[in-house]
Parts: C-alpha cells; structure tokens; sequence
C-alpha cells in the first residue's frame, strides 16, 4: 500500500483545495472504495461518473461534466483526479485541461493498456463521431500514479490487450 500513502502525501502536500474523481461505473464499484479507504488527508471531494466505453468518450459527455464542475464550484485550485482506463484518463485529461482554461489533474490508469499508453504523455481528447481522439490537448497530468492492485479487478481479455500494447512497444522500440 505504498503507493496509496505517496498519493495521500501529495494531496496533502500539494495545496490543491476540493479533489474531484473522476471515474467509470467499473472503476467507481473496483478501484474507488479502495483507494478512498487508503487516503486518510482526504477531506472534501466529489465523485463524477460517467458510462464505460469509447462511445462516451464524447462532445456530450465532456460539455455534461464541465456543467457539474461549474455547479460544483469547482476553482482552478481544485484537482481532478482520473481513476480509470483509456477513456476515463482521456477524457478527464481533456476536461481538466479545458476547465477555466486547464486545472491540475492527476492520472491513475486502471487497466494494463492505459497503464502502459493512455495515462502517459499527456494525450487528452475526445472522439469526433467514429474518428477517434480528434479533439483533445497535450497536457501533462501534474503526476501519474500506477497501482498494480488495480489489475485484479480486469477481466483476462484485457490484460491479454494490455500486454499485446507492451509487446507491440518492444517491437517498434528495437530497430535492426
């Protein structure tokens, strides 16, 4: 549980007034209750969930969750912590860097792909009908923090997807 007291240290250390969640109904049902269960500094936040998958990946979604952090009071000092796999870090990077022109945001990937892809670099963006990922931003999350506790909770199919992404890396990264 390492990993869990080096993000509680940062919140507490980092000044950052009320933390914001962001998550999917997966990883709010998995990987919330363990985490919120391990932050002991934690005091005020707020939950926003939105449906799995790249469909909601979406204008939509985006202009439904910049609404709630504005009815939420949500300030530039404020924090939003993305708890889940491509989609969530995706598209909570994109929110977090397009709120009142970009509030801080961390990134914790709950699947192996986004683990090894989608939570780094500081890719955020939506999808524009079928073409993916045509709207978003380069912003670099203030931090990305890697559970491995997370993994458990993954259906066998997306491991095998996250370990494909790994190998598919080696491949690309090692010229002849």
């Amino acid at each position: 549980m390492f990993m869990f007291e080096k993000i509680d240290e940062y919140l507490r250390e980092s000044g950052h007034g009320k933390v914001f969640f962001l998550v999917d109904s997966n990883t709010h049902e998995n990987c919330l209750p363990l985490l919120l269960g391990e932050l002991k500094n934690l005091s005020e936040y707020e939950i926003l969930e939105v449906e799995p998958g790249e469909e909601n990946k979406c204008i939509e979604v985006a202009t439904n969750l910049w609404s709630v952090l504005a009815e939420l009071g949500a300030e530039r000092s404020d924090i939003l912590i993305n708890l889940g796999g491509g989609v969530v870090t995706d598209l909570g990077g994109f929110i977090a860097s397009t709120y009142k022109r970009g509030i801080p945001f961390i990134n914790i990937p709950t699947s192996l792909l986004a683990m090894v892809d989608a939570a780094h670099g500081g890719k955020t963006g939506i999808d524009l009908g079928n073409a993916k990922n045509m709207i978003g931003t380069f912003t670099e999350p203030n931090s990305t923090w890697i559970i491995p506790e997370f993994l458990e909770t993954l259906p066998h199919e997306q491991l095998v997807s996250g370990f494909a992404e790994i190998l598919k890396y080696s491949l690309i990264m090692n010229k002849p």
